[in-house]
């Protein structure tokens, strides 16, 4: 292999590597936009605030708008937005809900992993699998313009193989890539469960003290 083919390898790795980020954010960030979600959510939160006994259907509708997914139940969102940056709890719940179950009766952290999940080890090499896909079909997606000599010497017949790469090895990067992201946000989730009311005790306390 000569040496430049070795540092264009390099070099795409290494951009793969930072764009996996980029997609990540770009894909869970999409909601709407921030002023919308910000007056909605005020006008939501007002109206529980001045009638506590609202219709549990208007209710549970309320919180999955907030959420940007019909799927969640209210009590799940209740609890999301109990827990220090609730806006990116509900993000992370809402990617990595296939790895995590929520147990309203296990006190103060209702998150935990589903059952074969709970092991470290079954979501390292899950995550890592996952990763290492994502690395090998985005590579091929853009393979083309790495390599244009071997497909063809003029820049049509490189333009058509770098087409059909993408949408050939692209969707299948991209799955791989979200499916490492879900278990990732999931741990984020199960590990950073704090609540608000917890950082307000912590402070009274030192105040008191």
């Amino acid at each position: 292999m000569e040496i430049d083919t070795v540092f264009k390898l390099a070099a795409a790795v290494a951009a793969v590597v930072g764009a996996a980020k980029v997609i990540i954010e770009l894909s869970i960030g999409g909601r709407g936009r921030l002023r919308e979600e910000y007056r909605f959510a005020k006008e939501f939160m007002d109206a529980l605030e001045e009638n506590p006994r609202i219709h549990p259907f208007l209710k549970e509708k309320g919180y999955q708008a907030i959420a940007g997914d019909r799927s969640l139940a209210a009590s799940e969102i209740e609890y999301l937005l109990s827990l220090q940056k609730p806006d990116r709890a509900i993000r992370d719940y809402v990617l990595g809900r296939l790895y995590l179950e929520h147990l309203q009766s296990a006190g103060n952290l209702q998150l935990g992993f589903r059952g074969k999940y709970k092991n470290s080890w079954s979501r390292n090499w899950r995550k890592g699998s996952y990763f290492l896909v994502y690395l090998v079909l985005a590579i091929l997606a853009i393979s083309p313009a790495l390599t244009p000599t071997l497909f063809g010497t003029e820049p049509g017949q490189v333009v058509v193989a770098l087409s059909f790469c993408l949408v050939g090895f692209g969707p299948f990067a991209w799955m791989a890539l979200m499916a490492a992201a879900r278990i990732h946000r999931a741990e984020l989730i199960v590990k950073n469960q704090l609540k608000h009311t917890q950082r307000i005790l912590m402070k009274s306390a030192r105040g008191s003290g």
